[in-house]
């Protein structure tokens, strides 16, 4: 009896060391955001810290989950912070206040330094929403890399359902 409770009590010790990685990434990126990773895994980025981000604003090392704008669940709504290419081609990073819409057509009115534009965004030129950025440290990296592998590499829900 004292092996089968020394045996329980490693496997839950295992489990929850497993699920650590999950969890904390459940708490950075949120629970919907989370699931809907494994289900439109083509639809989030994870993107590292480098020179393009940090001009951005963004620290260095830090990492972004990006959340393509192709993802069927989800638009790009009033407040959100998206990554879009400006006219020039420069990658840029800001707040939208106002959205407008004519027929099909959509129009994003920004905000820079607390400042509004007045240049539209259209969405051609939207790569997809900042859903976090997370801190560098490394429990959160770690964390992240695995998360990232597990809805790319081995699209864990793929294993259940059959797909």
């Amino acid at each position: 009896m004292k092996k089968r409770t020394r045996n329980i009590l490693n496997l839950c010790i295992f489990l929850l060391i497993a699920n650590l990685p999950f969890i904390t990434v459940t708490q950075l990126v949120g629970t919907e955001t989370f699931l809907d990773s494994f289900e439109n895994p083509d639809s989030y980025y994870l993107l590292q810290g480098n020179d393009n981000l940090v001009s951005l604003g963004i620290k260095e090392g830090s990492c972004i989950i990006l959340q393509k704008t192709t993802n069927p669940n989800k638009d790009v709504d009033e407040g959100d912070i998206i990554l879009y290419y400006k006219n020039n081609g420069e990658l840029s990073c800001k707040k939208i206040y106002q959205i407008n819409s004519i027929g099909p057509i959509k129009k994003y009115y920004t905000v820079n330094n607390n400042k509004f534009t007045d240049d539209p965004i259209y969405e051609n030129q939207i790569v997809g929403k900042i859903v976090s950025i997370v801190d560098n440290n490394l429990w959160n990296m770690i964390s992240m890399k695995i998360w990232d592998i597990s809805i790319h590499e081995y699209n864990i829900n793929a294993l259940f359902t059959g797909s």
